[in-house]
C-alpha cells in the first residue's frame, strides 16, 4: 500500500482526494491547521465523502493513519509515496522548508499554475508538480449526511489531470503532457474559475448559502451563462482551442453550477476577493484578456462589481465594501485593485460602475 502525505483535509484534500487514491490502495496522513478538525480527525480516525453520481450520492469510507499540526514533527517524508498540498493559493507558499528534501513526487491542488515554479525555486525541490482536479467539492454536507458522520464531505464526480512526470503516484488520475495539462487549466480557470466566482458573489448579494441556491435565481444563472460565453470567446479567438471541447466544457459547468446535491458554501466559493481581483487572476485578469481578444466582457464586468460587494466579516478581505463605499469609482480601481487609468478596462468599469452597481443591489434587496 503506498503513502500519501496530504496539506490540507479541506475540499479537495479530504472530499476529492480519496476518490483518486483510494483508501484500499493508499494510507492517507494529513496535515490540517484548522485543531477541531484536526481533534475530530484524530479522535474518530476515519470520515466519509460521498461522491455525486447520476442524481445519487456514492459512499467512501476513509480511514486515515494520522491528522498533524503544522508545527508538528513528521515522520521522515523518504516514508512517503507523494505528497499532495491542498491549502489554499496564499498559504502553500510556506511549506517550501517542508517539502525540500523530499524526493518523492509533490502535486499542488492550488488552483494556480504558477505555483508549481514559485515552490520549486523556494525548495529548491524539482519534483513539485502540478495538478488539476476538475471538480468541485464542497467544504460540508447537507444536515442528513452529516447527522451520519460529523465529518461528511461531498464531492462530484470529477476528473483529475497531473504532469505526467508525476505519474508513479499512480491512482485514478490523468497524467498529461505540458500541451494537454495547458489546455486544461486554460479552460479550467476561466470557464470554470471565473464564472464559479461570479455564481458565487451573485448568490451572496441574493442572500443564499448554497451555490446551487443562487443559480436557481434567472438573473444569476443569466449572469453567470454570459460570462461563460464571454470566456468562451477568449479561449477561442486568443488560445485557438478546439470549439467542441470548449462548448462541451462550457455546458457542463453550468450543469454543475446548478447541482443540487452538492451543497457547496457560496462563503467557500467567494472567499478573499481581493485575489481573485488581481491582475492576472479570473476576474480582473480574465475581463483583459477578453478585451485584448476584441470581446467586450459586460457580464464579467458585473461579477467584478459583485465581488466589490461581498461583504462577509469572517472573510480576510472582508474590508472590501468598506473601501468601495470610501473612495471615488477612480480611487478605488487606481489605487485598490491596481488599475492604471489609461487602461480600457479601468474606462469601462467607471462607466458601468453606476447602472451595473444599481442592478446588482437591486437582486440585493430582492
Amino acid at each position: 500500500m503506498k503513502k500519501l502525505l496530504i496539506y490540507g483535509a479541506g475540499a479537495i484534500g479530504r472530499g476529492y482526494v480519496p476518490w483518486v487514491f483510494p483508501p484500499d490502495q493508499y494510507e492517507l496522513t494529513y496535515v490540517e491547521s484548522n485543531p477541531t478538525l484536526r481533534d475530530q480527525l484524530n479522535t474518530q480516525k476515519y470520515f466519509t465523502t460521498y461522491c455525486t453520481k447520476n442524481d445519487q450520492y456514492h459512499t467512501l469510507k476513509v480511514p486515515i493513519a494520522k491528522c498533524f499540526s503544522p508545527g508538528e514533527e513528521l515522520p521522515s517524508l523518504s516514508t512517503y509515496d507523494g505528497i499532495i498540498t491542498a491549502v489554499g493559493p496564499r498559504h502553500v507558499q510556506a511549506l517550501a522548508p517542508n517539502l525540500a528534501k523530499a524526493t518523492c513526487p509533490i502535486v499542488l491542488f492550488e488552483n494556480d499554475e504558477t505555483l508549481t515554479e514559485i515552490l520549486q525555486k523556494l525548495s529548491k525541490n524539482p519534483h513539485i508538480y502540478f495538478g488539476i482536479p476538475d471538480v468541485i467539492t464542497s467544504n460540508t454536507a447537507p444536515q442528513k449526511l452529516l447527522d451520519k458522520d460529523p465529518l461528511s464531505i461531498v464531492t462530484e464526480n470529477g476528473t483529475c489531470f497531473i504532469d505526467d512526470r508525476a505519474k508513479s503516484l499512480g491512482g485514478n488520475n490523468h497524467y498529461v503532457d505540458k500541451k494537454e495539462l495547458t489546455k486544461q487549466w486554460l479552460a479550467k480557470l476561466y470557464i470554470h474559475n471565473t464564472p464559479h466566482c461570479i455564481a458565487a458573489y451573485c448568490g451572496s448579494l441574493c442572500h443564499k448559502t448554497y451555490l446551487h441556491e443562487g443559480m436557481q435565481i434567472p438573473q444569476v444563472y443569466d449572469i453567470v451563462k454570459k460570462a461563460m460565453l464571454e470566456m468562451s470567446q477568449m479561449l477561442k479567438i486568443r488560445y485557438h482551442i478546439d470549439t467542441d471541447f470548449i462548448d462541451w466544457y462550457s455546458e457542463k459547468e453550468l450543469s454543475r453550477f446548478a447541482n443540487v446535491l452538492l451543497y457547496d458554501p457560496i462563503s467557500r466559493v467567494a472567499r478573499e476577493p481581493f485575489r481573485k481581483l488581481e491582475p492576472d487572476n479570473r476576474l480582473i485578469g480574465a475581463a483583459q484578456l477578453a478585451l485584448a481578444s476584441g470581446v467586450i466582457p459586460h457580464n464579467i464586468m458585473k461579477g467584478i462589481f459583485a465581488a466589490f460587494l461581498y461583504n462577509k466579516t469572517n472573510d480576510p478581505d472582508f474590508n472590501i465594501t468598506y473601501l468601495v463605499n470610501a473612495l471615488t469609482p477612480e480611487n478605488f480601481l487606481k489605487l485598490i485593485i491596481k488599475l492604471n487609468p489609461h487602461e480600457a478596462l479601468f474606462k469601462l468599469l467607471v462607466e458601468a460602475w453606476g447602472p451595473d452597481m444599481t442592478e446588482l443591489k437591486r437582486m440585493q434587496i430582492k
